[in-house]
């Protein structure tokens, strides 16, 4: 008996071991407790072995050591079930507690909001990496373990520091706020957070941030901030009154032009109602077409005439949900006038026979249809695309005028389209002539003309013949082209400039031509400001910077001044710029313009200027007779030469006729001066001319033509040599042609003309 009750509790030792520790506690105690019973049991029973006399006593023991070891069996029975029911529990509760974590982890990962999970000092534990990577473009592992507020845009970390200390002090969740971080392409993205300080919580002990990114959010609300405040500048600039009533009819918004209409400040109007500010208005048709506006939600237009402002108004109110929107401008002009042509309406109805007259002379087709498409009207220019007359052709529809049929096609379809829209139409399009063959093009409008009631009872049709202009427009095309491909290789340069709110200048954009004339790159200078930059010519900065300090609106500019290249050249550049002024802030924002190298130019303004003075006292010198005539014979030039031998002093003559030329030898002259004006030298010719007193004097002349910086000739230059004397003995002269070059001025020899370098 006692081996097998010893067997019974090895087997109960193993099953107490797989228990969970609060089973096997629970099960510990009773079998702690049975070992006790087993024990003194045991002991009685060693007890009768030792006397051996009373085998009766014995027998009832272990009668009684068996009843118990039955009823222990039992309980142990009990308890074995107790302990599968409790590790089949045990388990399901770890499946599902396994799957749970499973389903969190995979919401977490794949959450649309970035979750964040920061320690007390502000370092990064954790975050969502999908959310991580779709918001701000890192990796976990490039974030975990750094501090949250260094992607933080400068000017939020005092807010997002005062908000993480009073976050600190307050477990639980906080108000949001937001901020801005760096994305890891370097843009800042908006984010909207929430906060949860679970530092306190032992399962977390931390802080959780749910972000949200409200970038295009935030980027929507300052287009609208934008939209509406150029909503507002289009209402303030209009030219017409503008008027915003709510369902109230009170004044929400009155602009500039209708304070000015009514005689009224915004000031005064604004969240008054209408009818209590202009109760006169009231008993007009204006009060009924607002109400049946807002009624029936439709826009109405119509004019009245406010006798308290004796002024008539067009008017058109626009309905909507917040109220009644006005537009509205003041007519009384335009009735005066129409009240004006009434009266001369008679005087019109005389005129109808000239107008015919004048459209029958018009080159272009003018044809007129009615509802049925038959023709009513043609004019003389019309009857050229048809072999039929006119008395012909009236009443009948296009396609029995034998009219071109790539005409009648286009006819019958904008005619129709006109009759079921009842608006005009413009078109184009080519046919072949029916006389010459040729494909023309021509240009249609299609106009309704209606009856006095609206109706449109006709349709006149203008054809025009636009095929020469056609023919201009390719030829125009052809000429941008070419325009074009000038403009990429010639050396003028554009720019554009903003002026930066603290008053620097930051380039935008600049042609490449800028590279080729300065010497610097865009790049070098995009932040050099002006005029201070080092390329503009120290001694033209100060011109430049008053020239900018007067501005106090939009304006164009132009000026000249000096640039020092990279290579240290002084080049003069050519200056034309628009400046761009922001109302709103009341200060320039930026310039654009072009610039031209005109170093050459001065250049070659200054040898012509030293070589025009030059000239001029070589002129002076000359002791032969030296006469600039243009090309009406007024004179342009007279030296002291021509003087002394025609008597007549330089200030007499100067833009006077030519006054030497005898009345017998005006022909002659006239025809030689068309030569000359045609480009012919004349050299050593003979002629006679006048003096002053009227004397007549033999002379030799020679002359030259003057011509324009283009080419052309503008005029001459005429020199006289005396060849009789006043005693009648020859005059000895020095000849003029000499050995020049006939195909160059009398002065080449004299001096030299600057080179002229194509730019």
């Amino acid at each position: 008996m006692i081996q097998k009750v010893l067997k019974h509790w090895d087997e109960l030792q193993r099953y107490l071991e797989e228990l969970p520790p609060e089973q096997k506690a629970i099960l510990s105690s009773k079998t702690n407790h049975f070992s006790s019973s087993l024990q003194e049991l045991s002991s009685q029973f060693m007890s009768l072995l030792l006397t051996t006399e009373d085998r009766y006593h014995l027998e009832k023991i272990n009668h009684k050591l068996e009843l118990k070891l039955s009823q222990q069996n039992s309980k142990i029975g009990n308890l074995e079930q107790q302990l599968e029911r409790s590790q089949l529990l045990y388990k399901r509760v770890t499946k599902a507690l396994t799957q749970g974590e499973s389903r969190f982890k995979t919401i977490l990962k794949n959450s649309s909001e970035l979750i964040t999970i920061i320690e007390a000092d502000g370092q990064i534990r954790d975050q969502n990496s999908v959310a991580l990577e779709r918001i701000l473009g890192y990796k976990p592992d490039q974030r975990i373990g750094v501090f949250h507020s260094d992607l933080l845009h400068p000017d939020d970390v005092p807010a997002w520091e005062a908000y993480f200390a009073r976050l600190l002090k307050r477990p639980g969740i906080a108000p949001q706020i937001e901020y801005r971080k760096r994305h890891a392409n370097g843009d800042w993205v908006y984010l909207e957070v929430i906060a949860n300080n679970l530092l306190h919580d032992s399962s977390i002990n931390g802080i959780i941030l749910n972000s949200r990114d409200i970038t295009e959010r935030k980027l929507s609300a300052a287009a609208l901030e934008k939209s509406q405040k150029q909503m507002f500048n289009i209402l303030e600039n209009i030219t017409y009154g503008f008027l915003a009533i709510d369902r109230h009819w009170q004044f929400t918004y009155v602009n500039a032009k209708a304070e000015d209409c009514l005689h009224k400040k915004r000031q005064e109007l604004l969240g008054k109602n209408i009818w209590e500010q202009f109760p006169d208005s009231a008993k007009t048709i204006f009060f009924d077409n607002c109400h049946k506006a807002v009624s029936r939600k439709v826009a109405v237009k119509f004019e009245e005439y406010y006798e308290p402002l004796n002024t008539w108004f067009e008017i058109e109110a626009y309905p909507s949900e917040e109220g009644l929107s006005v537009f509205f401008q003041d007519i009384t002009d335009r009735k005066n006038a129409e009240n004006a042509l009434k009266k001369i309406y008679s005087q019109l109805q005389q005129q109808t026979k000239l107008l015919d007259t004048v459209l029958s002379t018009t080159p272009d087709r003018l044809l007129m249809l009615d509802r049925s498409g038959r023709l009513t009207y043609i004019n003389r220019a019309g009857l050229e695309l048809t072999p039929l007359s006119k008395t012909c052709i009236l009443g009948k529809t296009l396609e029995k005028i034998c009219w071109p049929p790539e005409l009648i096609k286009l006819h019958n379809k904008c005619w129709k389209n006109l009759l079921a829209t009842g608006q005009s139409l413009t078109t184009e399009t080519d046919f072949i002539h029916p006389q010459t063959g040729r494909r023309n093009y021509c240009s249609y409008i299609f106009s309704p003309i209606r009856s006095a009631e609206g109706c449109i009872v006709a349709v006149l049709v203008t054809n025009r013949d636009i095929t020469e202009l056609k023919k201009a427009e390719a030829a125009l095309r052809a000429s941008e082209s070419r325009y074009r491909i000038l403009s990429q290789i010639t050396s003028d340069f554009a720019y554009s400039f903003n002026l930066l709110p603290d008053q620097t200048w930051a380039c935008e954009w600049m042609t490449e031509a800028f590279t080729r004339v300065t010497g610097y790159s865009a790049s070098e200078i995009a932040h050099s400001g002006l005029p201070e930059c080092n390329w503009i010519h120290p001694e033209d900065r100060e011109m430049l910077r008053e020239q900018m300090q007067s501005r106090s609106r939009s304006c164009k500019e132009v000026s000249e001044y000096r640039i020092v290249t990279k290579s240290g050249e002084v080049r003069w550049l050519w200056d034309c710029r628009q400046v761009v002024w922001d109302e709103a802030e009341n200060r320039p924002v930026g310039v654009f313009g072009a610039c031209q190298d005109i170093t050459e130019h001065k250049l070659v303004e200054a040898k012509l200027c030293e070589t025009n003075q030059v000239l001029e006292g070589l002129i002076k010198a000359l002791p032969v007779a030296v006469v600039g005539v243009d090309a009406n014979t007024l004179v342009t030039a007279w030296n002291p030469a021509a003087e002394q031998i025609f008597r007549w002093q330089q200030c007499e003559v100067l833009g006077q006729s030519l006054p030497i030329v005898p009345s017998d030898e005006v022909t002659d002259f006239s025809v030689m001066f068309k030569s000359e004006l045609a480009g012919e030298l004349q050299f050593a010719k003979d002629c006679r001319r006048q003096r002053k007193d009227g004397s007549l004097i033999d002379v030799r002349v020679s002359s030259l033509p003057l011509r324009s910086p283009q080419g052309l000739i503008t005029g001459t230059m005429k020199i006289f040599s005396e060849i009789s004397a006043p005693n009648g003995k020859p005059h000895q002269t020095r000849n003029i042609k000499g050995n020049c070059d006939e195909s160059q001025p009398f002065w080449a020899s004299y001096v030299r003309i600057p080179h002229l370098k194509k730019l």
